[in-house]
């Protein structure tokens, strides 16, 4: 799901690339309605997240819950959106599909009785992605005081003559912990026993959150190439270090919706002058409508999606000399030997530092010469269990 509206008085879009993000800050305004929600014509679970604004980073912000939240098209069939956790309101892909030619509309009545309503939109044709690839690269920080290497994400594509499209994209990749448990102390047996290793590979995802949009109007080539969508930095993230993957989504959208959102990215983008061009100057599509001179901030997006996938693993861009964050990045291994002062034993270091939490055993420190155990090698839990960084499952397009 696009997430770029969030319920803060500071609106923060990140406009160059997956590094940072810029913020603005809009003053005099709290408490508004916050409206997030694209129906594309994939067939899936729509969300709408509602929530309210807050004035600042401080302030703790509140979903929107209890609302009543419908779609209607242009023949007056409603799908009525049910809330699967507060503030956010899902579709259902089994009765609800949206298709392309056909007019939706989003309202919305808050748990006070308030009804907004967004203008009519129809999912037009189509546009192309003919490829998605990458190119090693560089590029700076958001204040421009550091560059990194990375890889930039790059997509040909085109659309209808006269078309505009904005890019979205979902990134997954594949990591590895760096000490994972491979021993491990069998009370049955009174005994230590080699496993193999144990929650060592997981995995992450991120969704864009940047403004990318195109305009072919007044152009007699509609076709674009080597647009840059993304840059990944290879060595600041573990996103690279065993298996990438990321879907680019190119939709198709109105001109009206291009001019939300180009303003918008050119508001976040005036960095001489962050009052300049303040985002509540820029209205989106839905209104209060007892009330037209209330704020809403939100669009109702629709487009039709055509989309590409690539994966990208560690080897290829070794192959590019291409620095990447080591497996170990921030983590180290602790030993502990039975010395008969601090412990007497393995199993009391056990039973003292892992069992209790505090570490996790990755291998035993055996005698010389012998295969006794006399001691450990610990590392801290996020070191060596890849699950409180990231998802055990694998992805179901996941491919290794």
């Amino acid at each position: 799901m696009n997430r770029i509206f969030i319920p803060i008085v500071f609106l923060a879009l990140s406009f160059s690339s997956c590094l940072e993000k810029y913020e603005v800050n809009i003053k005099d305004y709290e408490d508004l309605l916050v409206v997030d929600a694209l129906i594309t014509d994939e067939v899936k679970n729509h969300r709408v997240y509602l929530s309210r604004s807050v004035p600042n980073l401080d302030v703790q912000p509140s979903v929107e819950s209890g609302a009543l939240v419908i779609i209607t098209d242009e023949t007056g069939k409603e799908e009525v959106l049910t809330e699967i956790e507060p503030g956010v309101y899902e579709t259902d892909k089994l009765q609800f599909i949206a298709r392309v030619g056909g007019t939706y509309s989003l309202s919305v009545r808050t748990s006070n009785g308030t009804t907004y309503q967004s203008e009519s939109c129809t999912l037009l044709p189509k546009s192309n992605i003919e490829d998605v690839r990458y190119k090693v690269g560089k590029e700076w920080n958001s204040d421009e005081t550091e560059e990194y290497n990375g890889l930039h994400i790059m997509v040909d594509g085109g659309s209808y003559e006269g078309g505009y499209v904005r890019w979205l994209y979902d990134e997954d990749w594949k990591f590895k912990t760096p000490y994972p448990i491979m021993l491990d102390y069998n009370y049955e047996l009174q005994d230590w026993e080699r496993v193999r290793p144990v929650n060592e590979f997981c995995y992450k995802s991120h969704s864009s959150d940047q403004v990318i949009v195109h305009s072919f109007a007044g152009q007699s080539n509609s076709e674009l190439k080597d647009k840059q969508v993304c840059f990944v930095p290879s060595e600041e993230t573990d996103k690279l270090t065993v298996r990438y993957s990321i879907n680019v989504k190119q939709l198709s959208i109105s001109k009206q919706e291009y001019e939300f959102w180009n303003k918008l990215k050119i508001s976040t983008e005036d960095v001489g002058d962050v009052f300049g061009v303040q985002p509540f100057s820029i209205r989106g599509n839905i209104k209060n409508i007892n009330d037209g001179k209330e704020p809403v901030l939100g669009y109702f997006q629709t487009g039709s999606v055509a989309s590409k996938r690539i994966f990208i693993d560690r080897n290829e861009l070794v192959d590019l000399d291409l620095p990447i964050r080591k497996y170990n990045e921030g983590c180290r291994v602790d030993t502990f030997i039975a010395d008969g002062l601090s412990y007497s034993s393995p199993l009391e270091i056990y039973e003292t530092l892992v069992i209790t939490g505090s570490y996790n055993l990755y291998q035993g420190v055996e005698a010389e010469g012998s295969m006794a155990i006399i001691g450990l090698l610990l590392a801290k839990p996020r070191c060596s269990d890849c699950r409180l960084t990231g998802n055990i499952q694998k992805p179901d397009f996941w491919v290794d």
